[in-house]
């Protein structure tokens, strides 16, 4: 059996989490879109991340241990620091060390980040920027964003039922383009000149 990254992310999605995410592959051959070669035992880093993150990153690890046991394989999960949680341990949103663990694993598992905590903080020590540049330096292309109502809840809905009742949809947010990393950045003025900014 052979376990990909999107794999890994249905678990998330399966387990509560809205912040799988599936790689870019902008360079690699179509063969090589399998991911992870099939083995007994597969490395996964877990950014439990801040709020109700570890709460979630928990409810995952049930899941992923159910499948564990079903399916006859290992996986060695490691905790990597990332958001919130990071700039208080490290004074950096998503430190070095939590990169290379990230790159060095066969997959990668992402709860949540922020909190009102760190909204004052400049932009670069606010949990937001270590998620951008987790999602520049890994080349992460989607977050996965599901919409599915289950029956036992549609009464608690906003939304007739006859409005929601079915829905099972899933959204694929692009992440790496336009808005995001796009440069320049904008144009200033400098002695009266329009200059193009690119930091």
């Amino acid at each position: 059996m052979k376990i990909s990254p999107a794999t890994l992310a249905a678990l998330a999605l399966a387990a509560g989490s809205t912040n799988a995410f599936a790689p870019a592959a902008p360079t690699r051959s179509i063969s090589s879109l399998n991911a992870v070669s099939k083995k007994d035992t597969y490395q996964i880093t877990l950014l439990p991340g801040d709020g109700i993150g570890p709460e979630i990153m928990s409810a995952c690890k049930e899941v992923l241990g159910t499948l564990q046991k079903k399916c006859g394989f290992e996986l060695e999960m490691t905790d990597a620091l990332i958001g919130g949680a990071a700039i208080d341990a490290k004074n950096d949103p998503f430190p070095d060390e939590s990169l290379e663990q990230c790159r060095n694993s066969d997959s990668v598992l992402l709860s949540c980040i922020g909190g009102y905590k760190w909204d004052s903080n400049p932009r670069e020590l606010r949990p937001e920027s270590g998620l951008l540049k987790m999602r520049k330096e890994m080349g992460l292309f989607a977050n996965l964003r599901p919409a599915k109502v289950l029956p036992q809840l549609i009464n608690a809905s906003t939304l007739k039922k006859e409005i929601v009742e079915g829905v099972d949809v899933m959204c694929v947010r692009e992440l790496t383009g336009d808005v995001y990393f796009g440069t320049p950045k904008g144009i200033d003025v400098v002695d009266g000149e329009q200059k193009m900014l690119y930091t």
